[in-house]
This record gives C-alpha cells, sequence and structure tokens, in this order.
C-alpha cells in the first residue's frame, strides 16, 4: 500500500481522489504505524481484535481504542483529509504556505490553519533537531542585530562579548571570531582553554570551506521563507520554523508522495494546545 500511495501523489488532486473517505485515510494511517500488527497504546499488548467499526480492542487490557490514540491526531474534531491536504501542502511547498493561505484552501478559520501548521511543523522534526543553550566543537560568532531571531545579539563590545561566550561555550572549543577583534582577550584572561581564530584568511575569503557554504545557503533560504511567506516569526516559535526549513532541505530531491508519506514517521505523539499555543516559550 505504501509504495503504490507515493508513486500516485503527485498533486493535491492526487491526494484527495485517493483518500476519499475517512475509511480509507484511517487504513493509510494504521499501516504506517502499525504494518499489519496492531498494538495497544496503553499496554503494549500485541493480541489485537479488530471490531466492526473499526476500532480496535486489546485481549491484555480490555481497552478500546482507535488507530488516532496516542497520535497527533488524537482528539481531532476535523476529518483527517483536511490533515493529509494540509501535510500534503506544507511538506511539498517551495519556500512554505502562511496560515491565512491554508485556511483559505482547507476552508477554516486561520486560528486552526495556525494550530495545524505548528503540530506539522513538530512532525517534520528529526531526530537529531535540537537546540542547546552550551555548544562544543567549531563554534562561529557573529553581531546579530537587536530583535533578530536568527542569532543570538553580542554586542561588539569586550564587557558584554565576553559574558554571552563564557555562557554559551564549552570548553576547548575553537571559536571563529568573524572579525571580532575584541574576541581576542579571551585567550588570555578568561577563557585560555578557548582557542579563538580567524575563520578564512584575509583576502582569501572567497574559498570558503564547504560547511561554511552550505549553512549559510540554508540560512538564506530559511530568511526568504519567513521574510517572504510568514514575514514575522516570535522567538518562542522559530525553532518550529526551522524543524521545517530543514525537513524540506533534507528531502528536496524526493517526490511528493515520498515527502508525504515521510511526515508520518513521526505521527506516535500527542500534542495538545498548551504544548504549543502562542503563549508556549
Amino acid at each position: 500500500m505504501g509504495t503504490n500511495i507515493t508513486q500516485k501523489l503527485k498533486s493535491l488532486r492526487d491526494l484527495e481522489i485517493y483518500f476519499n473517505s475517512q475509511r480509507r485515510c484511517l487504513d493509510y494511517l494504521a499501516w504506517k504505524r502499525w504494518e499489519g500488527s496492531p498494538q495497544c497504546p496503553y499496554c503494549s499488548g500485541n493480541k489485537i481484535y479488530k471490531k466492526c467499526d473499526g476500532r480496535y480492542v486489546c485481549a491484555g487490557c480490555g481497552n478500546t481504542f482507535s488507530i488516532l490514540v496516542g497520535t497527533v491526531f488524537q482528539n481531532t474534531k476535523l476529518p483527517l483529509l483536511t490533515w493529509f491536504k494540509a501535510i500534503f501542502l506544507v511538506c511539498n511547498s517551495r519556500q512554505g504556505i502562511s496560515s491565512c493561505q491554508l485556511s483559505f484552501i482547507l476552508g477554516v478559520t486561520q486560528k486552526t490553519a495556525w494550530f495545524i501548521l505548528q503540530k506539522i511543523r513538530l512532525l517534520l522534526r528529526d531526530s537529531n533537531d535540537d537546540f542547546f543553550d552550551h555548544v562544543q566543537g567549531i563554534i562561529e560568532v557573529k553581531m546579530g542585530k537587536k530583535g533578530n531571531p536568527f542569532k543570538v545579539r553580542i554586542p561588539d563590545s569586550k564587557h558584554k562579548i565576553h559574558p554571552e561566550v563564557v555562557k554559551r561555550v564549552m570548553n576547548y572549543s575553537r571559536v571563529l571570531k568573524d572579525d571580532l577583534i575584541c574576541l581576542q582577550s579571551l585567550v588570555e584572561s578568561e577563557r585560555p582553554e578557548l582557542k579563538i581564530e580567524d575563520p578564512y584568511p584575509l583576502f582569501t575569503r572567497v574559498h570558503r570551506p564547504l560547511r561554511h557554504v552550505i549553512v549559510d545557503s540554508f540560512w538564506i533560504q530559511l530568511k526568504r521563507m519567513i521574510a517572504g511567506i510568514y514575514h514575522f516569526v516570535s522567538a518562542s516559535h522559530f525553532h518550529r520554523y526551522v524543524y521545517e526549513a530543514l525537513f524540506r532541505r533534507r528531502h528536496f530531491r524526493e517526490s511528493n508522495g515520498n515527502r508525504f508519506s515521510n511526515v508520518f514517521d513521526n505521527m506516535e505523539q500527542v500534542l495538545p494546545y498548551s504544548l504549543i499555543s502562542p503563549h508556549t516559550l
């Protein structure tokens, strides 16, 4: 079922034709989650019976449940086709899709569309994607503008930049100063275990390492996505937009159907409103 469906889904119209009923959507979720071997979300038992109404009964604990229990779709009041269309649009759009545009396409309110988008972005997260308060390795320090969520703002003053580096960079790391001369005093005073160096020799910065080219190109794409589609991103929700951009970067060579299918690999997580509400930090 999975291979056939990924080959058929080339457009949003193909998605609507294939998932023409709620039952077909539930069957697809069951295949993606269990692959023919149902498991109880309460006791992890494998002796499961399917009822005539499509729900399941666990012989171990006796609980009755549906395929939606224990997933991101738990307690949803929207048809699964609405969720599927939103996922297809998010993962296959070139620069993303705004909540206003998504609400127009799906026929829901803007607030509902925003809530759907935030849930989908958490599904796009890879297991290795995370934000750390302390970093180690090769660190490049740049000056960020006030209010810029892409960088931690570190003013060009040794009295202000030193505490930030001391607080966030772990010992025995290489700090690329990026023309911040005031970082040199760290070697002699507060952090002698750090290696402060220029990222590229002067007048030869066009010959940049491939690592810097890839990172800089990703940040350019992320900035264009936010500036062109979303216009404003708060610091409390910024990490979810990074997950979306990383997913698009990792799977840009795949087909529309494969990208759609990959999103459901992380669906076994319950995301209540309190977790992604606008007031969540």
